[in-house]
């Protein structure tokens, strides 16, 4: 009997790690074609393009770093819905704080942002560098399966 119960012991330390370290993973982009968004400086105006648009749950979006740098994308912690941002901090790498992305400051940079288990609704977004400028948009998560709006 001792013995099977020092056996159990780390078969269920073993497991209960294995589901720490599951849930601790950002989950897994979606499949499918990102939605491209360009992050630009045209004349004196900073701008997102499209600044607003619909992306299902699970989908994908693609900030392109263009011209005018530094840009980032950042989501207005009041006005994203209920438990977004835990999802967006899970899913958003390389952060630079609470929904926050890098820096971006050459280029064609590429920051992905993955809305796989967001929660439907409406997400306000902003670059930082250029928020005083009216660099914003409005992202407006869909049901899966929704055809998105652009």
């Amino acid at each position: 009997m001792k013995r099977v119960a020092i056996l159990a012991i780390p078969a269920l330390v073993l497991g209960a790690a294995n589901l720490t370290a599951q849930a601790a993973r950002p989950a897994a982009p979606a499949a499918g074609t990102p939605i491209r968004v360009q992050m630009k400086q045209t004349g004196s105006r900073y701008l997102f393009e499209p600044a607003n648009f619909s992306v299902p749950q699970g989908g994908v979006v693609d900030f392109v770093n263009v011209s005018g740098f530094p840009h980032n994308v950042e989501f207005e912690p009041g006005k994203i819905p209920a438990g977004a941002a835990d999802v967006l901090n899970r899913n958003m790498l390389n952060r630079l704080g609470p929904v926050q992305g890098p820096m971006m400051t050459t280029a064609n940079q590429t920051y992905r942002v993955s809305f796989a288990g967001a929660p439907v609704g409406t997400y306000d977004y902003f670059c930082l560098p250029h928020k005083a400028l009216n660099m914003k948009g409005v992202i407006t998560v869909t049901a899966a399966g929704a055809a998105p709006r652009r």
